[in-house]
């Protein structure tokens, strides 16, 4: 029998959220899931944006920076590793969206916030983490980065 078990993550996001998930089952609980996805229509418009525009970079061999985080191809497999350790706007790739620079500023340094506390939860738990359109990140209890990732709703 399947349980499933999901906790809204306490966060001010306005325009993120974070899912934290663990399927139980009879033998005992599963691996726990980190899920980020945009909250709101105006955040999920920017993000469908923003992702593909990112996803075409990473097809082309460029490296999508995510504040605290960077994204790229190597030797064929997609790679996860740290990139500022003092997360600010030049800490990011920016997308040409048709919103004004201070407003992406927020909605990248919101999910830069997010995607370091997932990342942070799942060393500590173990699990999977997944930026919903961009990638998904099996991350080993205790493990640090860099991290293999995959394409999430994409193929390279």
């Amino acid at each position: 029998m399947w349980f499933l078990f999901f906790l809204l993550l306490p966060a001010l996001a306005q325009d993120w959220g974070l899912t934290q998930s663990q399927t139980l089952t009879a033998g005992g609980a599963k691996a726990w899931r980190y899920s980020l996805s945009p909250r709101g229509e105006e955040a999920r418009a920017l993000w469908e944006a923003l992702s593909l525009q990112y996803r075409n970079l990473l097809k082309a061999g460029y490296r999508v920076d995510l504040g605290g985080w960077r994204l790229y191809f190597l030797g064929g497999k997609l790679r996860l590793e740290r990139h500022c350790q003092a997360v600010n706007p030049a800490c990011f790739t920016f997308g040409a969206l048709p919103v004004d620079k201070a407003r992406q500023d927020r909605f990248l340094m919101e999910l830069s916030h997010l995607l370091e506390e997932a990342l942070a939860r799942a060393k500590g738990t173990g699990g999977s983490v997944s930026l919903s359109r961009l990638f998904r990140s099996e991350v080993r209890r205790g493990q640090a980065p860099p991290y293999a990732a995959s394409p999430l709703g994409w193929k390279p």
